[in-house]
C-alpha cells in the first residue's frame, strides 16, 4: 500500500511540475491555524493552487532544505547513480564542520561508495559531509564548481530568490531562498530518480558502514509520536541558529495531494519542540478536513447559446462545460463569492462537430481564479452547402467591393470610349463617301 500511494504521489508532483498547472495566490480558504513558523507555504498539488501561505516570497536562511538542490544537481550529473563509486578523501572533508550533521564520512576515508548511498547520506541524516564529497567529485575537485551548478540549475528552475553558496545550507549571509522556491525546487526533484524513496524512507543501512542512517523527518516516522503523521509521505529538514527549524514535505489522503513548507520555526534545546512539523501536522490536517472538491458546473449545464452561420433557418447551439468543472473550495464556502467570466464568439459557422470546443469559462472565488475550462458543443450540426456558397458569394462581394467598383469603372469607361471610337470612325468614313 505504501509503494501504490508513493507511486501515485510522485505521479502528481511530476504531472504538477511538468503540466501548465493552475497557480493562483491563496484566495480566502479561511484557515485559523496559528503558525509558529515564520514563513509558510501549502499547495495542493492536484490543481496547483496555494491553499495557505504567510511571507512565502521573503529571502531566508534555508539551512539544509538546500540539499534539495545538491540532489538534484547530482542526479542531473550522473546517469548511473547505483554503479558510479565516489572515493572518500580528507581534501573533500577538510572544510568539513565537525558539530554539523553527518553520515559519518570522516570514519571512512579512503573508502567507495555509490552516489545512490551518498545520496541516502545527504538525504536522511541530513549529512554536510555527503554533500561536500558529492560537490567535490561532481566539482573536479572543486566545490565552488558545483555551487555554480546549482545556481544555474535556481535560474532555470525561475527560482530568482535563490542563490548559494555552499552545497550543504550552513548560515552564510549570501545564502538564502524564499518558501515558494523551496517549493518549485521539490516538485522538480520529484521528478528525479530516487528522490521520493529516499525522502520516504525512514531508515537505512550503507553495505560498509556501521552506522544506520536515520531519517530526520519525524513525520514519516510512526516511533516519534509527537510528529507522526499517517498521511505524511517525504520530505527534508533543515535547522541552524540563523534560520530555526525547517521542513519541506508532502502528504496524500484520499484524493488529495499536498505539499508544505515551513521555515524559521523557532527552536530551544532546553523544550526540543520542533514546530515546523507541529505546523505541517496542523496545516495538513487543517486541509484535509476543510477543503475539498466542489461540483460549480455541470456537464450538462447551458451556459450560453451561440447562434449558427451556414445553415438554413434559424440554428443554434448549446455551450457546456467539457466534463464540467469542480475546484477546491473550504467546505463552508459562500456561494455568492462565486463568479464566472465566459469567452466565446457572438456566433459560430457550420460545420460543427460533437464535443467541438467553442470557447472557455473561468471561474472565482472571491475575485480569485479556481479554475478555467472549455465549453464544447454536445451535438452536430451539418452546413448546407448551397448556403455556405451564397454566403461565401456574398462575402466575397462585400469585403472586394472597392475592387470591383474600380473594374466596373474601368470596364464601363472602356466601353464608353470604344462607343465613341466606333461612331467617331463610322462619321469619318460616311463624311468620305459622300465627297
Amino acid at each position: 500500500m505504501k509503494k501504490i500511494i508513493a507511486f501515485a504521489l510522485s505521479f502528481v508532483l511530476v504531472l504538477t511540475f511538468s503540466v501548465s498547472m493552475l497557480t493562483v495566490s491563496a484566495a480566502d480558504y479561511n484557515c485559523k491555524i496559528d503558525t509558529h513558523s515564520r514563513n509558510v507555504y501549502v499547495e495542493n498539488l492536484d490543481t496547483g493552487i496555494v491553499v495557505y501561505e504567510e511571507n512565502s516570497t521573503e529571502k531566508v536562511p534555508p539551512a539544509s532544505l538546500t540539499k534539495i538542490m545538491t540532489y538534484i544537481v547530482v542526479v542531473d550529473s550522473i546517469p548511473d547513480l547505483v554503479n558510479t563509486k565516489v572515493t572518500v578523501t580528507a581534501e573533500a572533508l577538510s572544510d568539513l564542520d565537525p558539530a554539523s550533521s553527518v553520515m559519518g564520512l570522516a570514519n571512512y576515508i579512503g573508502q567507495e561508495f555509490s552516489v545512490l548511498d551518498l545520496l541516502y547520506g545527504l538525504m536522511l541524516p541530513s549529512g554536510n559531509d555527503a554533500a561536500l564529497v558529492l560537490a567535490n567529485y561532481i566539482g573536479d575537485g572543486v566545490v565552488g564548481n558545483f555551487v555554480d551548478m546549482m545556481n544555474r540549475k535556481a535560474g532555470q528552475l525561475g527560482c530568482s530568490s535563490t542563490h548559494f553558496v555552499n552545497p550543504h545550507g550552513l548560515y552564510d549571509s549570501n545564502h538564502y531562498s524564499t518558501a515558494f522556491d523551496l517549493a518549485t525546487m521539490t516538485k522538480y526533484a520529484y521528478q528525479k530518480p530516487y528522490f521520493d524513496e529516499i525522502t520516504s524512507t525512514p531508515s537505512y543501512k550503507v553495505i560498509g558502514m556501521s552506522e544506520i542512517l536515520e531519517n530526520t523527518n519525524y513525520m514519516i516516522n510512526p516511533y516519534y509520536t509527537m510528529y507522526y503523521y499517517d498521511y505524511a509521505h517525504g520530505g527534508k529538514t533543515g535547522y541552524t541558529d540563523e534560520a530555526g527549524k525547517c521542513l519541506v514535505s508532502t502528504a496524500k489522503k484520499d484524493d488529495y495531494n499536498y505539499l508544505c513548507v515551513t521555515l524559521g520555526a523557532p527552536y530551544s534545546f532546553a523544550e526540543d519542540v520542533n514546530y515546523a512539523m507541529i505546523d505541517s501536522y496542523h496545516l495538513y490536517d487543517w486541509a484535509f478536513n476543510n477543503i475539498s472538491y466542489v461540483e460549480l458546473l455541470s456537464e450538462t449545464e447551458v451556459v450560453d447559446t451561440l447562434a449558427v452561420e451556414f445553415v438554413w433557418g434559424n440554428e443554434f447551439v448549446d455551450a457546456v462545460p467539457q466534463g464540467g468543472m469542480s475546484a477546491l473550495l473550504p467546505n463552508d464556502y459562500d456561494k455568492s463569492l462565486v463568479t464566472t467570466n465566459v469567452d466565446l464568439p457572438e456566433y459560430v459557422s457550420a460545420p460543427i462537430e460533437m464535443d467541438e470546443v467553442l470557447g472557455t469559462i473561468s471561474v472565482y472565488y472571491n475575485n480569485e481564479l479556481v479554475g478555467t475550462t472549455n465549453l464544447i458543443s454536445k451535438e452536430e450540426i451539418k452546413r448546407d452547402q448551397s448556403n455556405y456558397l451564397m454566403h461565401r458569394f456574398i462575402g466575397f462581394v462585400v469585403n472586394n467591393v472597392i475592387w470591383l467598383t474600380i473594374v466596373f469603372i474601368i470596364v464601363v469607361a472602356f466601353v464608353v470610349v470604344k462607343i465613341n471610337a466606333n461612331r467617331n470612325k463610322k462619321k469619318r468614313q460616311a463624311r468620305y463617301r459622300y465627297r
